[in-house]
């Protein structure tokens, strides 16, 4: 069974926020945070840096 705090985490995550992500010209509405975008793009860039390392 899910606590006060864990339910309340729950909708937190589902709520859509108006995020500007550079380049952009307006705020969209996302479920991710800029944070979490943010932190996937620099988990893919990363990656893309390793495999060119491994190629040559």
């Amino acid at each position: 069974m899910l606590s006060e705090y864990e339910q309340a985490a729950g909708k937190e995550r589902d709520k859509k926020r108006a995020v500007k992500l550079p380049g952009e010209t307006r705020h969209l509405e996302r479920v991710e945070s800029a944070k979490v975008i943010a932190r996937r793009l620099a988990v893919a860039k990363r990656q893309r840096e390793l495999e060119a390392k491994q190629r040559g």
